[in-house]
């Protein structure tokens, strides 16, 4: 699965560079402009989200209705492992397609070298959430604008979670779901590359969110089969 992610995407060249010059151009237009770093900061976060769980969610539910998934369990691929390969090829090639718009933030926010080394980890582990969310909301969605809506709101839901919105108050229930969300680390590097705070973060600040992002591949991996529809059959 790996494999066949990777090539498919290489040989659609026209719709590989679409993905890399739409959110370029989004990105260069704010990152350059006169917007306050906070807002260009969280418009960040949500377009990279979205563009992993979207791109995520909506080709698996193709490749489903389709028939394409079961004919590979068939052949004697694992469900598990086919959804844990396609989760990380995807988020490898949404980094590959995000990595000029980052470059773009970065140049223009006057990022120093302690930021970026949290801003690509941040942004990898951020990628593979949004691509693991949605494979689960694919899971949830018997066509393809639910898919979307599903994709939509989990991750709108997850970012306001995340503090991408509004900064939760310390102590409440809000404040801890922030704590560990996978895309509170990205929300936070990318306020620090725009200048919007301070110059250093703790490298803790991946710890627990990676925890959970880990926590929902594995169960992925293990409800495979009922994710990719074939539960049952």
């Amino acid at each position: 699965m790996w494999r066949t992610e990777w090539l498919t995407t290489l040989r659609r060249r026209r719709l590989f560079l679409f993905n890399i010059l739409i959110p370029l151009t989004l990105v260069a237009a704010i990152a350059l402009s006169s917007a306050p770093a906070v807002h260009a900061a969280a418009v960040f976060t949500v377009l990279f989200a979205l563009f992993g769980t979207f791109g995520s969610s909506i080709p698996l539910i193709r490749d489903g209705e389709s028939g394409l998934l079961r004919r590979y369990v068939l052949t004697g691929v694992h469900p598990g492992g086919l959804l844990l390969q396609r989760v990380f090829a995807t988020a490898a090639l949404d980094l590959i397609e995000l990595a000029p718009s980052v470059l773009v933030i970065a140049v223009a926010g006057g990022s120093s070298a302690s930021q970026l080394a949290i801003v690509v980890p941040a942004i990898v582990l951020g990628l593979l959430a949004a691509n693991a969310l949605g494979a689960l909301t694919a899971a949830l969605a018997k066509s393809v604008a639910e898919g979307a809506l599903f994709s939509a709101v989990a991750a709108l839901l997850l970012l306001h979670w995340a503090g991408t919105f509004r900064t939760p108050v310390p102590g409440t229930w809000q404040a801890t779901l922030e704590a560990w969300n996978p895309f509170r680390p990205l929300h936070e590097s990318l306020l620090a590359a725009t200048g919007a705070s301070g110059p250093d973060l703790d490298p803790a600040l991946l710890t627990a969110p990676t925890g959970v992002t880990l926590a929902v591949l594995l169960l992925l991996t293990v409800a495979g089969r009922y994710t990719i529809g074939l539960g049952g059959r």
